[in-house]
């Protein structure tokens, strides 16, 4: 179960996302090092605590004798102290996070028994983001992250820039609200983080229809879900937060995916229901199709 919430300062008006404790996961590639800088921008203003931390699975000793294992761990270690320090040199931001390196076991069941003891809020991910014929793909350990945790996940893909992030923070935020249990919890997230990171709020509703469908009746219907989505503003944002509404029609993943491009969004906040997901099993198309094709990060909050 997540430990992170929203909740209100002392003036009811002002809400704050409480992402006191953020897992940062890297593998010291060029997604992982993205995610990092996005977070760092994202977190000064949220004064929030980074771990940085690298996990070793435990195929580094899974192919030597039992007599070599402890030397290829002890070298793995070292590697990683060297990488993980190297990494935090070029971001400057030694005096910012916490590095951890874990050591041996599956990747997420080390990553989830650390956010587990030290109350992590929020888990981030830089992602490989390839694609093959007809899936799109994460890279295994992500999706298996995306997967299974219960904890807000932050994935930065490859295609995200992060560079005005890191310097000015985030500034144009795009929610998209299915109307589902799921989706109002995670508007009191978007809304929140429009307030503490003084940004732009674009609230979006897609109505899922085929390319071929009618177009008559859009104007009646757009001003239904316009109103609707005003009715879902958090009650102690009322009056205090100025978002814009947008609604469009056709297929939801392709439509968010297109207005965050064209509003060059710094990030898309998406509810996600809860449940055990096993292998191969994804707990949403749509939330995985942004992360994987997302050209800026992708916050999904479950419920």
């Amino acid at each position: 179960m997540s430990t992170s919430r929203v909740a209100a300062k002392e003036d009811p008006a002002a809400p704050v996302v409480q992402f006191q404790r953020i897992l940062v996961a890297t593998d010291f590639s060029t997604g992982a090092r993205l995610a990092l800088d996005y977070v760092l921008g994202m977190a000064g203003k949220l004064q929030s605590k980074i771990f940085l931390v690298h996990a070793i699975p435990a195929v580094v000793s899974q192919y030597v004798s039992p007599e070599a294992s402890e030397e290829a761990i002890q070298k793995a270690k070292a590697f990683a102290a060297e990488e993980i320090q190297r990494l935090v040199k070029e971001a400057g931001c030694a005096s910012l996070v916490q590095t951890e390196i874990l050591c041996c076991g599956g990747i997420w069941p080390q990553l989830q028994e650390f956010a587990k003891m030290n109350s992590v809020d929020l888990i981030v991910l830089g992602t490989h983001g390839q694609t093959a014929a007809k899936k799109q793909l994460l890279g295994p350990v992500a999706e298996e992250i995306f997967r299974l945790a219960e904890r807000p996940i932050l994935t930065v893909g490859p295609r995200a820039e992060t560079t005005e992030v890191g310097r000015e923070g985030i500034r144009r935020i795009l929610y998209a609200t299915n109307f589902k249990p799921h989706a109002e919890r995670a508007a009191g997230y978007a809304y929140a983080l429009e307030r503490e990171q003084n940004a732009q709020l674009t609230v979006l509703h897609v109505v899922e229809e085929s390319v071929n469908a009618p177009k008559g009746g859009h104007e009646i219907l757009e001003d239904f879900m316009v109103q609707r989505m005003k009715k879902g503003i958090p009650a102690i944002c009322v009056g205090n937060c100025e978002p814009t509404f947008q609604v469009r029609f056709g297929k939801p993943a392709e439509e968010i995916l297109d207005l965050a491009r064209a509003e060059r969004s710094d990030l898309i906040v998406l509810g996600m229901r809860s449940g055990n997901h096993g292998t191969g099993h994804l707990p949403s198309p749509v939330a995985y199709k942004l992360a994987c094709q997302s050209t800026c990060p992708v916050l999904t909050i479950r419920h």
